[in-house]
């Protein structure tokens, strides 16, 4: 299985980027990754946010679509847990099939990006910013991984 991280611009908090690539090194020890960043439209006083999203979701599809299954993370989707998540990403090896996991941008994501994902997942109740979503979903998809194999790291946090 190969993981792809789709972000919707470019990280801007250097300690975040940071804590994202000492996540994705890690991910690399137990699955294939690449990280896609799609360009973002700029956000303007007067702007179209249902526009700049559906922009960004074409964008977003382009680059996706038809190539594995795609994991959608918005603060609306299912909550899931580290267990569960461990295990989802399990039964997902097993198919051997690409694994595409979307985080938007300040705006989130389209409708049609939820509409064409396997499935949309919450990170929490709670709203975080898009650069930290980025950081949570690479430390949570690290995290799932050591599960799987039995060892510490879930443990020990």
């Amino acid at each position: 299985m190969k993981i792809h991280f789709v972000f919707v611009g470019k990280t801007a908090f250097p300690e975040i980027q940071r804590g994202i690539d000492r996540y994705l090194e890690r991910i690399g020890h137990y699955a294939r990754v690449d990280v896609h960043v799609v360009r973002p439209e700029r956000i303007g006083a007067k702007g179209d946010e249902d526009l700049i999203r559906e922009k960004e979701g074409r964008r977003i599809v382009d680059l996706v679509s038809g190539k594995g299954i795609l994991i959608a993370w918005d603060e609306k989707g299912a909550p899931i847990s580290s267990e569960d998540y461990a295990h989802f990403l399990e039964r997902m090896a097993n198919d051997g099939t690409d694994l595409w996991l979307v985080i938007g941008g300040p705006l989130g994501l389209s409708y049609g990006v939820k509409q064409l994902a396997r499935h949309v997942f919450s990170l929490s109740a709670m709203t975080f910013p898009h650069d930290l979503a980025r950081l949570i979903v690479a430390e949570q998809t690290y995290r799932a991984l050591t599960i799987l194999r039995g060892e510490p790291y879930h443990k020990g946090s």
